[in-house]
């Protein structure tokens, strides 16, 4: 009687394993044949409203093609995404606004807005920022505070766009606690922006930051006037606390390529952490003066890799640089070390 039991339980598991499979096989053949209607919807979809989205003339936004309600949200990815390639065209920009307020997904966004799917949300604050949607304005400054930091981001974006004088002030304060917002996205934003509007309150939001928050802070000023950056970091450089402030120092003023800073940046060439000197060499190269190959060729025989590297290519960025100068330079040099990563750069230079 146990066998027999045992044999029965047996039997009724391999037939509810292979139902179970066949249940999976099957329900992985719906959701592959959803996703394919799904993409030939799009596809259709696109087909019909690309031309369309693109012409910037032709149709009277009251006489373009009905969109289904399944096709909503469908519309507004291909709307966004081709509104976000015409962005510097300002008549294809107003054109496709007048269809999205024609065709009423502008109604659309702001109602996704309240929903609590972050992926409909997001879409909505992407949206409501490429329009210039005003009416939403409350609303995305609170979400750009919370928590969710790809939503955050983009409502930060969204605002920066609706109204770039009244967003600095918002946006200023938030870079400074965001840690976990991407560097160059928001660099990105602050360019939007624009200097005019974020070169003061940026500065002073630098001047004002402890030590751990005014290294990840001081790479911004690149987006300020270099009339306030400079001095901001000409400041921070008579006196600098800690050394891992010196090179994002030196990257800002690389970025600006002021010739009054060459004497403050080749005392930087034998300082003891090699991740400065590197980035003395890479700054010098920005400049680029004659007067300062030599200080270059020096540091390509720096017992750190990263230095001599940055050396070389600060070489052969160098605007008076020619091929035949560098091969001379190279073949003149006595270390092997800095024959190979001059050799090394020439080759990586060819190849782009």
């Amino acid at each position: 009687m146990h066998s027999d039991l045992v044999l029965t339980v047996a039997h009724w598991l391999s037939i509810a394993v292979v139902a179970l499979v066949l249940f999976l096989m099957a329900y992985i053949l719906f959701l592959r044949v959803l996703l394919l209607l799904k993409e030939r919807r799009f596809h259709d979809l696109s087909m019909t409203w690309s031309p369309i989205l693109l012409s910037g003339k032709g149709n009277e936004p009251d006489r373009l093609p009905h969109i289904n309600y399944a096709d909503r949200f469908s519309f507004l990815i291909l709307w966004n995404k081709l509104r976000a390639e015409k962005d510097e065209d300002v008549n294809m920009r107003d054109w496709m606004n007048s269809v999205a307020v024609a065709t009423g997904i502008d109604r659309v966004a702001r109602r996704l807005l309240e929903k609590r799917s972050i992926r409909k949300k997001l879409l909505a604050v992407v949206t409501l920022g490429q329009l210039r949607d005003k009416s939403q304005w409350d609303k995305l400054c609170q979400i750009a505070v919370s928590d969710h930091a790809l939503l955050s981001l983009a409502a930060a974006q969204a605002i920066a766009r609706i109204a770039r004088e009244a967003a600095a002030p918002i946006f200023i304060p938030l870079i400074v606690r965001r840690v976990d917002w991407p560097a160059a996205k928001v660099a990105s934003i602050l360019g939007e922006i624009g200097p005019d509007l974020v070169s003061k309150p940026l500065a002073d939001a630098v001047i004002n930051a402890p030590n751990d928050e005014m290294r990840r802070l001081i790479p911004y000023l690149e987006t300020c006037h270099g009339f306030v950056a400079l001095p901001v970091v000409r400041r921070i450089l008579k006196d600098p606390h800690d050394d891992k402030v010196i090179g994002p120092c030196l990257y800002v003023i690389g970025k600006f390529r002021d010739e009054k800073d060459l004497q403050l940046v080749r005392q930087y060439l034998a300082h003891s952490r090699w991740h400065v000197r590197a980035q003395a060499a890479a700054c010098l190269g920005r400049i680029g003066i004659k007067g300062n190959e030599k200080n270059l060729v020096t540091l390509l025989t720096d017992p750190e890799w990263w230095v001599r590297y940055r050396a070389a290519q600060a070489i052969v960025d160098l605007s008076f640089s020619s091929l035949e100068r560098i091969h001379k330079l190279k073949e003149e040099l006595d270390d092997r070390y800095a024959r190979d990563i001059l050799e090394q750069v020439i080759a990586e230079k060819r190849l782009i």
